[in-house]
């Protein structure tokens, strides 16, 4: 069946939201005018919002545009989304941020951050990727995989406390800290993977991951629980730079940086999920063994390397969650040719 592009008739009105942990400040741009209020980050408080868009626009001509602010802006996200809006999109601070740059902005307020977020959204959106729930087996998966990253940092800084004591009793208490969390770590992998084995798609995805050289049972479930849906991306690049691991160049005339630094703007916890599997990618995995062996020629480091080689790994994630098809060594797509989509709108 040929994909087809769908034209989309840009939306009349434009709601920008900033959302705290007790307010939402809500600021809407349309064709007539403009319409400012707050609500309580409440359930009730939610449907008095809806209630009054609903007196301003038809939802279908609506979209709107929050701040990815971690739990708090997740209610009113999945409010607008089951009220059938045009879009709902969850944007990184730092490009709202960026944007009042750009326009000179001068005030601070809650009520200001809805009004630039409101006109940043009228100002792109077609440069914007829609937001859409996760399933209640995919929020299981990022709530659990999440967890045990957790416990297994504060693992790590617990072992690396033990080096520094001298009590023994002290010691004693840090082991059988750190025992018991390895214990409960080794629990919530379990159930992660119980939760995957029961879903069909999740499955198929875990399958897939696994067939890649250098990525193991913690970078398959951190991938599951932060790559919701690989159809959000139209090319490998395009995640790349979600994840926060395109280069940044800074460079004007003579003058400039030696080396180029990643932006880290996008997902950290994918971003600091695929290094030790990029790691292990430089020895096991023959198209990013190669690529790193390039690399090590050309004078790079070995963190300038393995960040290399983490973008090229999730390049390679990407095409093979695209193609539902497992790692193939003899596919030199996966490295530098990813296959042109065709994008179809919501």
């Amino acid at each position: 069946m040929k994909n087809i592009q769908i034209t989309r008739q840009l939306p009349s009105f434009f709601l920008g939201i900033d959302v705290g942990k007790k307010d939402l400040f809500c600021h809407m741009i349309g064709s007539t005018g403009v319409a400012s209020d707050r609500f309580d980050n409440t359930i009730a408080g939610i449907k008095k919002l809806i209630a009054w868009l609903k007196k301003l626009a038809e939802p279908q001509q609506l979209p709107a545009c929050l701040e990815q602010t971690g739990h708090y802006g997740k209610a009113v996200a999945k409010a607008l989304y089951e009220l059938n809006i045009l879009d709902v999109y969850l944007v990184n601070p730092r490009r709202i941020k960026a944007y009042g740059d750009q326009q000179l902005r001068r005030n601070k307020s809650d009520t200001a951050d809805a009004k630039l977020i409101a006109e940043f959204l009228e100002s792109q959106p077609k440069r914007l990727i829609a937001w859409t729930p996760p399933s209640i087996d995919n929020e299981k998966v990022t709530e659990l995989s999440r967890y045990a990253d957790s416990m297994t940092r504060d693992n790590a800084r617990l072992k690396t406390k033990c080096e520094a004591v001298t009590n023994v009793i002290v010691l004693r208490s840090l082991k059988r800290r750190i025992k018991a969390q390895e214990k409960e770590i080794g629990s919530i992998r379990n159930q992660i993977n119980k939760v995957i084995s029961k879903n069909a798609n999740l499955k198929m995805w875990d399958d897939l991951l696994r067939s890649i050289p250098g990525i193991g049972e913690v970078c398959c479930h951190i991938v599951i629980a932060e790559l919701l849906d690989i159809e959000l991306f139209k090319n490998a690049r395009q995640l790349a730079a979600w994840a926060g691991l395109t280069p940044q160049h800074h460079q004007s005339g003579t003058s400039g940086r030696s080396s180029t630094p990643i932006t880290k703007v996008g997902s950290v916890n994918l971003r600091s999920g695929l290094y030790m599997p990029a790691r292990s990618a430089k020895l096991h995995n023959p198209l990013l063994k190669n690529f790193a062996d390039r690399l090590e020629e050309k004078g790079k480091t070995s963190k300038q390397i393995t960040v290399a080689v983490m973008r090229k790994l999730l390049h390679q994630i990407y095409e093979i969650l695209k193609s539902e098809e497992p790692y193939n060594p003899e596919k030199r797509g996966f490295l530098n040719h990813p296959k042109p989509l065709t994008h179809i709108a919501k």
